[in-house]
């Protein structure tokens, strides 16, 4: 079971000039078994990572990432929208 704890977005600029906006989203992760609540961990990360085109033909590219600690899902997020936005 998930838990949200927070989320917060920023903006970014790549080495290519596009914008990249980054909505990250916290959660602490749960299981449930015979009435008890076992913590897996203490929180994990999920990023959800956006290109949009400015001119046409107007597109827009979107990937996630999930760690258990923030830079590391923002850095995967980021790979993947590149990844995306590249075919």
């Amino acid at each position: 079971m998930e838990n949200y704890i927070s989320r917060e977005v920023k903006r970014l600029i790549n080495r290519y000039g596009d914008e990249i906006e980054l909505e990250i989203f916290e959660y602490s992760l749960t299981i449930h078994t015979r009435q008890r609540i076992f913590p897996i961990s203490d929180r994990y990360f999920k990023v959800v990572a956006t290109i949009c085109q400015d001119e046409p033909p107007f597109k827009d590219f979107f990937a996630t990432g999930m760690a258990s600690k923030k830079r590391i899902a923002i850095k995967k997020a980021i790979q993947n929208v590149h990844k995306e936005a590249s075919y």
